[in-house]
């Protein structure tokens, strides 16, 4: 009976997770009428790849992915070449972790919303506001994807016993040399997973993308006015196409998440 209650409790829990994706699917390829149809309806009535077709008349799609793509995979590099050192020095040093992690915390309690002008105001005396390759969105995203990735890798170094580096430097490592060559390749599934949490959080971003990119604009802003100018099925569409990639990057990293990567490698 417990089993069963379980099985059932699971069904309920995957039905929940899958429906907004498939109703995410059916509102991108049926027709737009059937999006304003009273009652709403669950099945599809017909199937037309008819919004892929137009969206690349109606928005500036080719250059939205690149966009969202470049931007993300900037911010995945500069994000752990960042936080990787400051986590290390949290796990290392008692007297920098509580700093260090009160100082992440507080800076996720501003709202991007109130953070996107200043942010713009500075863009525009660097040049970099609606830059074309988006360096100032990839700024703003890296700023705002820290704080992930430390609290992500600054748990897996601490699972590393010191006692590996301090044997690295009686070997003639420097500091700087044992966590580059012992520790950093020991917490790699840690740093697959926060590398797939921060490409998350800067390919779906939408605030800083928005206001710091006013035409030449990412994925989430074209899917933002495709919806709010009465085209449902566009937009559904556009979100359909930012499934792929991100779904592709959770197939890659699929084995490090299986491998217990928040807890460290090193047991």
């Amino acid at each position: 009976m417990r089993r069963a209650g379980l099985l059932v409790l699971g069904l309920l829990v995957v039905i929940v997770d899958l429906l907004p994706p498939a109703l995410l699917l059916k509102q991108a390829l049926t027709p737009e009428r059937e999006s304003f149809a009273w009652p709403p309806t669950w099945l599809p009535h017909g199937l037309t790849l008819d919004n892929l077709r137009a969206l690349h008349s109606a928005v500036e799609l080719g250059a939205g992915l690149w966009l969202s793509g470049f931007v993300a995979l900037l911010t995945v590099v500069s994000t752990l070449v960042l936080s990787s050192p400051a986590a290390w020095l949290a796990a290392r040093q008692p007297r920098l972790d509580r700093p260090l992690h009160a100082a992440m915390i507080i800076t996720r309690l501003f709202p991007s919303i109130a953070l996107a002008v200043p942010f713009a105001a500075l863009f525009v005396q660097l040049r970099l506001y609606n830059h074309p390759a988006g360096l100032g969105l990839w700024l703003a995203h890296t700023l705002l994807a820290i704080p992930f990735a430390f609290l992500v890798l600054r748990t897996a170094f601490a699972s590393v016993p010191a006692e590996v580096e301090e044997a690295a430097v009686l070997d003639g490592a420097t500091a700087f040399g044992a966590f580059w060559r012992v520790s950093l390749p020991l917490v790699r599934p840690a740093l697959a997973v926060a590398a797939l949490l921060v490409f998350l959080i800067s390919w779906d971003e939408f605030t800083y993308a928005l206001l710091l990119q006013v035409t030449n604009r990412p994925l989430p802003p074209l899917l933002y006015y495709l919806a709010v100018f009465g085209h449902p099925g566009l937009a559904s569409a556009v979100a359909a196409l930012m499934l792929v990639p991100a779904l592709a990057v959770i197939v890659v990293l699929e084995p490090a998440l299986r491998s217990g990567a928040l807890a460290g490698s090193a047991r």
